[in-house]
């Protein structure tokens, strides 16, 4: 009898969930894994269907009869079960960052290596808690939101003296974009108010006489604001069959698109303070509008 009390105590042992002891992968472990993995990819802009292929990677390893992940715009759900373990499920509220391709990519490149087994669990888990998220240092950035601003206010016909304005509106841009992002602003106030910015600025500008046009140099700076990324992904998702986040991001999209076009307004209604620059600014109305609609 007793010998039989310990063979059940040793067979009891053996189905655990210990990986020292069995063998068997840690599913807490390589829950929390998938869970990290999948919030990262959602809060830097991934579609919907990419973070459940890159979840459902990592979750293929446990072997289990069922593994599920189910992922919305703004959360993650992820279960595991098994007639040998207890089921765990997972479920993790998501807030939207900026588009960042680059962690993306690094998330993608750790499930693979973690599904072919060239790095373990924890080497897995380890990596995505300590991901790089930022691959340029911030001052490389400004100088280039400055350049590329410029360079798309002359694209949409802009002179030297527009691009010049503009590079300067690109730089109170970048250093608003700063303070936002500092004290953690909501991010279609923050819209809204850099939209306000720009606008004012750029009416400086040209008021001062550094700038000629200011529906040029207005649309040249806020092209670094429109969420086409946003868009894009909305579309792909669509296009594979999640409509429910495929259209949660396009009224995302469209939202930050209207709260930069009335950013703009707000701005260059203070331009009637100046009549004999109101030209101007009922041409930039129409300009922009056609802009964000397009």
């Amino acid at each position: 009898m007793v010998q039989a009390v310990k063979a059940g105590d040793k067979k009891k042992e053996t189905t655990g969930s210990d990986v020292k002891k069995t063998g068997q992968p840690d599913y807490k472990l390589l829950i929390d894994t998938a869970a990290l993995a999948g919030t990262i990819m959602l809060e830097s802009g991934a579609e919907i269907y990419r973070v459940e292929e890159t979840i459902n990677y990592i979750l293929k390893t446990s072997g289990l009869k069922t593994s599920e992940a189910f992922v919305v715009s703004t959360g993650i759900m992820i279960s595991l079960d098994d007639p040998s373990i207890d089921a765990l499920t997972v479920i993790r509220r998501v807030n939207k960052g900026a588009t960042n391709l680059n962690v993306i990519a690094q998330v993608n490149d750790i499930s693979r290596k973690f599904y072919m087994r060239i790095i373990s669990l924890e080497e897995a888990f380890s990596q995505l808690k300590h991901l790089k998220k930022s691959q340029y240092p911030w001052w490389l950035k400004d100088i280039c939101t400055v350049f590329v601003v410029a360079f798309f206010a002359g694209m949409y016909g802009g002179d030297f003296k527009d691009m010049a304005a503009t590079a300067i509106v690109g730089i109170f841009l970048a250093a608003w974009l700063h303070i936002g992002k500092k004290i953690a602003l909501n991010p279609l106030i923050n819209d809204l108010v850099a939209s306000i910015v720009i606008s004012v600025i750029a009416f400086v500008m040209v008021h001062v006489g550094i700038g000629s046009h200011i529906d040029r140099i207005i649309i040249g700076s806020i092209m670094v604001l429109v969420p086409g990324a946003a868009i894009t992904n909305a579309i792909r998702d669509t296009l594979h069959g999640d409509y429910a986040s495929g259209n949660a991001n396009i009224l995302q999209a469209f939202t930050e698109a209207a709260m930069i076009a009335l950013g703009v307004y707000v701005g260059l209604l203070l331009s009637r303070l100046y009549p004999r620059h109101l030209k101007n600014g009922e041409l930039c109305y129409y300009k922009v509008y056609l802009l964000l609609v397009q």
